[in-house]
């Protein structure tokens, strides 16, 4: 379960320097893994349990009090580690026409900030991702999101456990969703 979800905190509370630092080189190590395309290295990041979803954004006008819908918007993507790992799959079979040739790829992680979870073992990110994909035929897209996301230290060492991303754009204007936030 991803008890940041259950138990939201109230005041956020620092984490250790050292435990601060290393969340933070693994959320940069973990963008090079991705824009290197080394996505079972990837993958050994994730914990077993992820949860790695983006939900539909939804826009409204500031007087619009209504209630939020009552199963929220729906998710582009909801995954869990095999749903990852089949798209890792799918991505390195060379049957994705999209990606051949390979897509130039380049994340920038920036504003992140690193809170106690809800447990001791765990860190609260919130950050920002600009992703910059660039097609041989001159192409290009650009995402910018906002990510919140919960690591969990293991004896393995830090391991994403929740990831959720929220898209700027409230339309996703490109022909395939095949990037990793």
């Amino acid at each position: 379960m991803n008890s940041a979800l259950s138990k939201p905190l109230e005041v956020p509370v620092m984490l250790a320097v050292d435990k601060h630092l290393a969340v933070q080189q693994h959320l940069f190590y973990e963008a090079r893994l991705l824009d290197d395309e080394r996505f079972n290295d990837w993958l050994a990041l994730l914990e077993e349990d992820i949860r790695y979803r983006m939900p539909v954004t939804e826009r409204r006008f500031r007087k619009d009090r209504s209630a939020p819908l009552a199963f929220g918007g729906g998710y582009i993507f909801d995954d869990t580690k095999a749903r990852l790992a089949m798209r890792v799959e799918r991505l390195q079979s060379g049957l994705v026409w999209a990606e051949d040739p390979r897509n130039k790829v380049r994340r920038s992680i920036s504003n992140v900030e690193i809170w106690q979870g809800a447990e001791a073992n765990e860190a609260e990110v919130y950050s920002v991702v600009s992703i910059h994909r660039s097609r041989i035929d001159g192409e290009e897209k650009h995402f910018v999101a906002g990510r919140r996301d919960v690591w969990r230290e293991t004896t393995q060492g830090w391991r994403l456990a929740l990831r959720e991303i929220r898209l700027d754009n409230a339309v996703v204007l490109d022909s395939n969703m095949n990037t990793f936030f």
